[in-house]
């Protein structure tokens, strides 16, 4: 499969950071090509041309942190904070979860994320050899972890590490290549400190990433000095978790102390900025953590507290709490790096998230003709401060077009909007 996008935009993630009037040729899921010379690619056929003339082309968007099938609980649960909203609607709710309720969960998900420019997210969940496979069918690239919850030792904690082990054995490196399987404990105070070191030892065998959130809330951090007389990250430190290259959720309250354990073993972050606001969790000081050397990603966290996988809007939100006291803090150019090149590179996606010949060619273009656009002073600024979801107009992942002229072409999205409806109906309160 051949590509040529012509005449762009492109915003490069590197030096120069924007390009004006360049082409894009694409072969063999790479990025063969990028030039201003209008001639250079005279004669050449392509298999499909996408004329880039108002238009601009960046690499997509990487959801560092989501449940993906919990758009399946959208509107289920809103307004509390996070243990309320979690024991006693989310848990219960999710007890009910079939493998068919996640696969089409999944690729309803997938529907939302690409229409929004994402091409590759991070996921923790359940049944996710359906996640899985619903990954492999749309195009999609993605890391995949099976929630481990296992707050003590014993039977269940092992059955839960085997599921694990038996889904890395199955998709690690799957779909030619797009997914890579993590090792997903749930949080520190969901798991033991015996699966927490059966999981790093099982990362580091399959040479993976371990996938947790962290100090999350407060009361998180308050009950692991009660019960540990250690933070949540000193605690897992001290286990030797971070022997793994690992990526944390949320990190909301982690003190400087804290935030240095991460640095020193190059533990990423991912910042959820909705869904911390939405259930009350605080506004993680992510300039802050960046000045001190914490590589930092977006995440738009699950459906269900979210309410959507609309990652420019995360990235938006992102940058302008930054700004709440300091109107100079994360400029739209970090912001959006932020959203593209350190969100892969904390998920170890090896040349995903930048414009450069060589590189995986995940590619999102987009219609700048709108009024929200206009007159179009500085490409970046227009993207991250006004740009609409529904601007996003072709996604390229691994060199294939999978949607073009804002049509998903790799599965039926309609199918996908009915079943999730139908199977929805189980979940509903009267």
């Amino acid at each position: 499969m051949t590509i040529l996008i012509k005449e762009c935009t492109a915003i490069t993630m590197s030096d120069p950071f924007v390009r004006r009037g360049v082409s894009i040729a694409i072969k063999d899921g790479k990025i063969a090509k990028i030039s201003e010379d209008p001639t250079a690619f005279a004669g050449q056929h392509f298999d499909t041309l996408i004329d880039g003339r108002g238009k601009l082309a960046l690499p997509g968007f990487v959801n560092a942190h989501t449940h993906l099938a919990m758009v399946l609980l959208r509107g289920y649960s809103d307004d509390r904070n996070l243990y309320d909203w979690l024991e006693q609607d989310i848990w219960p709710a999710e007890r009910k979860l079939t493998e068919e309720d996640v696969y089409w969960a999944s690729l309803l998900g997938i529907a939302e994320m690409l229409r929004s420019g994402t091409t590759a997210f991070c996921d923790m969940y359940f049944f996710m050899d359906a996640v899985a496979q619903a990954v492999k069918e749309s195009g999609m690239r993605a890391v995949l972890s099976y929630g481990i919850i296992a707050p003590q030792p014993g039977e269940k904690a092992q059955k839960e590490l085997a599921i694990t082990e038996k889904f890395l054995r199955d998709w690690h490196t799957g779909a030619e290549g797009r997914i890579r399987v993590a090792v997903g404990p749930h949080a520190p105070y969901t798991c033991c400190n015996e699966v927490w070191q059966d999981a790093r030892d099982l990362a580091v065998q399959y040479n993976t990433l371990i996938h947790t959130h962290l100090q999350e809330t407060q009361a998180e951090v308050n009950d692991s000095i009660r019960q540990y007389h250690q933070s949540p990250t000193e605690r897992l430190a001290a286990l030797g978790v971070f022997e793994a290259k690992t990526v944390a959720a949320h990190g909301v309250h982690l003190s400087d102390s804290d935030v240095k354990i991460l640095v020193r073993h190059g533990v990423g972050l991912a910042h959820c900025p909705t869904s911390n606001l939405k259930l009350g969790s605080g506004i993680a000081p992510v300039q802050k953590y960046t000045e001190m050397g914490l590589a930092v990603g977006i995440g738009t966290d699950g459906a269900a507290s979210n309410n959507n996988l609309d990652m420019l809007e995360e990235l938006r939100l992102a940058a302008l709490l930054a700004k709440r006291s300091d109107p100079t803090a994360l400029p739209a150019a970090d912001a959006l790096r932020m959203a593209t090149i350190t969100g892969a590179q904390i998920l170890g996606l090896e040349g995903v998230g930048h414009l450069a010949e060589g590189a995986p060619a995940d590619i999102i273009v987009i219609d700048t003709q709108g009024a929200h656009w206009q007159p179009g002073h500085n490409p970046v600024s227009d993207l991250v401060y006004a740009a609409h979801a529904s601007d996003v107009e072709t996604v390229i992942i691994a060199g294939r077009v999978v949607m073009k002229d804002r049509e998903i072409l790799t599965f039926d999205e309609a199918k996908a909007k009915q079943k999730v409806r139908a199977l929805s109906a189980k979940y509903r309160r009267n």
